[in-house]
């Protein structure tokens, strides 16, 4: 059988975009470079569990090595879902707003309750005596 010269994708695959060239060369560099071993850090202690996948630390379309990182397959997955939950915004509230009772809304203003009001603006913080 003959070893494929790029990165080739199972029909079923998840990805919508493809692999770039030398994807697979890349992964290797990186994994080797990173001693096969995951370099997600947690409370200043680095996980002891073997890499498996090549996550990139920032631009998802920049495949260079110094990009790349090795995890392994819990934290790969640890961090697309930060990274998908950061990218959907605040969840928004599952509660319905509260509403006031309707005998409990303001009635409409009458006119003795307009010059009661009018009064009160007249007076102002000055004391009636």
């Amino acid at each position: 059988m003959a070893t494929p010269t790029h990165w080739q994708e199972d029909p079923s695959a998840w990805r919508t975009t493809p692999r770039p060239r030398g994807w697979k060369t890349l992964r290797a560099q990186a994994l080797e470079r990173d001693g096969q071993q995951c370099t997600w850090i947690d409370d200043g202690e680095r996980c002891p569990e073997q890499g498996t996948d090549a996550d990139h630390i920032g631009d998802p379309e920049d495949h260079s090595l110094s990009n790349l990182r090795t995890l392994c397959g819990y934290h790969h997955r640890k961090r697309t879902a930060m990274q998908a939950r950061a990218a959907r915004g605040p969840t928004p509230s599952r509660q319905r707003p509260a509403q006031a009772h309707p005998g409990l809304l303001p009635q409409p203003a009458t006119s003795q309750t307009r010059a009661a009001t009018a009064r009160k603006d007249l007076e102002g913080d000055v004391p009636p005596f």
